[in-house]
């Protein structure tokens, strides 16, 4: 392969040549040993004819990185001004893009391959070596052994865990600290039991694990052992993207270095919140796939359409890796995503409870009706009963403003009645409107979407067999929202009599005092196997600390005397420091009095991906402030992380309607809700937010409990007895300078 390479300078053109596997030869474009030669240009404005434009491809291939500077700086290459250097920088971002290329799906390598200029094709798909698959768990560690795979006792126990379940058809919660290899742990006998036969799903909360299980654990474990079977990712519907909106947005006048990187993105299937270079267009909004908006095969993109072939390839599969709500879904919809299966393994099981109640819940909100109302083709048949529609959901959102309190709550009785009688007009012009929609082929499944609309509004006030909790949100948005109560029950009936076998895993599955905590809000039997391996790292480099001298959380001067604890720490040693909180309210105030510090704010500064990559690139000393989404799933190895401050005891907040039902339920069987319910919670979510510091076997740091409760309360000895190490109790803040000493000599 041999190309040039474009950079526009004061001067003109510049490019830099390239052969493969010889000396790089730079020439003046123009020249005529270079016109047969396929040009790469840097700029899609300023560009030869029939050159490719390179940032067509650089965001298709790294679409979180808007610009070429960042990107840059993200791959951690150097940022000549040279135009030469810079070319020749350019040229090799290129065969760098083209190895990611290799592992595109089909349609999206023909779409860039028809992009290409002629002379330049796209490197082939990687040999598939053929390796015999091992015959058992023992020959299939000793082969990733030979291959550089550490010995880890841990590891093998928890793989021999797994394949007795899988094997012998029973349902294990399999609980592994960090470093324990908990992922190569339970893919191993799956795929080894897949090759006799049956279906399985894995799922996981977060999608950094969902990715790195698709595009690392899985294609790693298939070139080294074999263990080969047909599988398929699948997400939920938004986010895809929608090939024939994008096709709408070319009557819009969009650029074509906005619109080819985007179709290159629909069809290898980026997550659509990965793509930085529209963050500021609100583009994202029209081209996500949305139910109501498809034409399903009358679509021109219908052969093309990536999330009907995802589910396709799904439903094909013998093993789909989901999310935890796509789980919940098929769940609700009686598997008609996932189809039928025989094995279950959840990652981040100690999630899955919450996950799956809002899957199977119901969530009202103004946006959805008027959005699926803006699809509606405006002829003179169907317009006034459009404008109906509008109008009677204006009258019940309006209705609904006016007697719902601020925050969260239980809808009252005598309100929740209101409502209804608000409801039916609109649920009624809503089945009107769907119906006529349904008679015509190219709007049938926007109707479908309005009737399935009118059918929640019903539902929501009379959601027949169970316990529901009905409850309104009013913060940034607002919502009604009708929540199952008794999820354990649900569960034992619809999903684990049709699994063979499941092993549901995490690093916290159990809680001192309440082992079956989890099992029993997962609908689990009380005689279900929980087994337990503690971490391998070794927190010997780990010092903690409870900051006794600190005022309560709910004391006004606490943000403060937070604030002046981590500038104080920071000051002492400059490390990098994340603070878990818990209200975005003390962290709004931590903001403002961090103003001499280098920080990042949650919902200040972007959200949890565009913080992490941020805070990565930060040198020390720097703080990130963050709040629920960052207290599991954070990996920040080394000196990325060496400072670890949870604010307060994360007690779920007293506010919260779901969690005060369960209470009251358990009150009125005569249990203590506070022991029984709130305490379990909070003690899983702080060994998780724990996790968050040491991620290798290599790793120091100092974590500040900055809740003065863990050294005065009765129920201190709960939390205390998940501490890796023993905490040093400080009632004073000279004191805190001597536990930074000990760990940063």
């Amino acid at each position: 392969m041999e190309f040039l390479v474009c950079t526009s300078s004061e001067k003109g053109f510049c490019a830099v040549r390239f052969r493969q596997a010889s000396p790089v030869e730079r020439l003046i474009l123009g020249k005529e040993e270079a016109s047969a030669v396929p040009v790469l240009a840097e700029s899609a404005t300023h560009k030869p004819r029939g050159a490719f434009a390179l940032p067509v491809l650089f965001r298709a291939v790294w679409p979180e990185e808007p610009e070429l500077m960042g990107l840059f700086r993200r791959l951690g290459l150097p940022q000549p001004e040279d135009p030469w250097e810079r070319a020749e920088l350019l040229g090799q971002l290129f065969l760098r893009a083209l190895e990611e290329v290799r592992a595109w799906p089909d349609p999206a390598r023909r779409a860039l391959a028809a992009l290409l200029p002629a002379g330049l094709s796209l490197p082939p798909r990687p040999l598939r070596i053929l390796v015999r698959p091992p015959r058992s768990l023992e020959e299939a560690f000793v082969r990733l052994q030979e291959l550089g795979l550490e010995e880890r006792a841990e590891q093998r126990a928890y793989a021999q865990a797994a394949w007795e379940a899988l094997a012998q058809g029973k349902v294990v919660l399999l609980e592994a600290g960090p470093g324990t290899g908990k992922t190569f742990g339970y893919l191993i006998p799956l795929l080894l039991r897949l090759r006799e036969g049956g279906r399985a799903v894995v799922a996981t909360r977060t999608r950094t694990l969902q990715d790195q299980l698709w595009k690392r654990d899985l294609p790693g474990l298939e070139a080294k052992l074999g263990l080969r079977v047909r599988r398929a990712l699948l997400k939920g519907r938004e986010n895809y993207l929608c090939l024939w909106r994008l096709r709408r947005l070319r009557a819009q006048l969009v650029p074509e270095e906005i619109l080819l990187p985007l179709e290159l993105l629909a069809l290898r299937r980026a997550e659509p919140d990965e793509i930085g270079f529209i963050e500021e267009t609100g583009l994202l909004a029209e081209i996500r796939d949305r139910p109501g908006r498809c034409l399903g095969p009358r679509c021109p993109e219908f052969p093309r359409c990536p999330a009907r072939l995802a589910r396709e390839e799904a439903k094909a599969a013998q093993l789909v890796v989901v999310n935890h709500a796509l789980l919940g879904a098929d769940l609700a919809l009686d598997h008609a995503l996932l189809g039928a299966y025989e094995f279950l393994v959840v990652d981040e099981a100690h999630a899955l409870p919450a996950a799956l109640r809002e899957a199977l819940g119901v969530s009202l909100t103004p946006a959805e009706v008027p959005s699926l109302l803006g699809e509606v083709r405006a002829d003179e048949g169907l317009r006034p009963l459009v404008e109906e529609a509008r109008r009677k959901h204006d009258e019940f959102w309006a209705a609904v403003q006016g007697v719902i309190p601020p925050g969260r709550a239980r809808l009252a009785p005598g309100v929740r009645d209101y409502l209804e009688a608000q409801a039916g007009p609109l649920a009624e012009v809503l089945q009107r409107l769907a119906r006529e929609l349904q008679k015509d082929e190219e709007l049938g499944e926007l109707g479908l979407a309005l009737a399935e609309q009118a059918q929640s509004l019903a539902f929501f006030f009379r959601p027949g067999e169970g316990d529901w909790v009905a409850w309104s949100a009013r913060e940034e948005g607002i919502a009604l929202n009708l929540t199952p109560l008794d999820l354990s029950a649900r569960l034992a009936q619809a999903l684990w009599p049709g699994i063979r076998a499941a092993v549901l895993t995490s690093a916290t599955l159990s809680v001192p005092g309440n082992p079956r905590f989890v099992a029993a809000r997962l609908g689990l039997p009380e005689d279900v196997e929980l087994r337990s391996w503690p971490s391998p790292f070794t927190y010997e480099r780990v010092a903690i600390a409870v900051l006794a001298y600190l005022p309560e959380p709910d004391d006004p001067g606490y943000p403060a005397a937070l604030a002046q604890a981590l500038r104080a720490a920071l000051t002492k040693v400059p490390v990098k420091a994340l603070v878990l909180l818990t209200a975005r309210k003390t962290l709004a105030e931590v903001h403002q009095l961090l103003a001499d510090v280098p920080h990042l704010a949650q919902g200040w500064d972007g959200e949890r991906d565009q913080l992490l990559r941020r805070f990565r690139a930060m040198p020390p000393p720097a703080a990130l402030l963050g709040l629920e989404s960052f207290w599991e799933g954070v990996d920040l190895p080394g000196a990325e992380l060496e400072l670890l401050v949870i604010a307060r005891l994360p007690f779920p907040s007293p506010g919260d309607p779901v969690l005060e039902a369960e209470a009251q339920r358990l009150r009125e069987q005569g249990r203590d809700a506070f022991r029984a319910l709130s305490l379990p919670l909070a003690v899983l979510k702080l060994r998780q937010g724990l996790g968050r510091l040491v991620r290798t076997p290599t790793d120091r740091g100092v974590i500040l409990l900055a809740d003065p409760r863990l050294a005065s309360r009765r129920y201190r000895g709960h939390f205390l007895r998940v501490l890796p190490t023993a905490p040093r109790i400080l009632s004073a803040p000279e004191e805190l300078d001597v536990v930074l000493a000990q760990v940063f000599r």
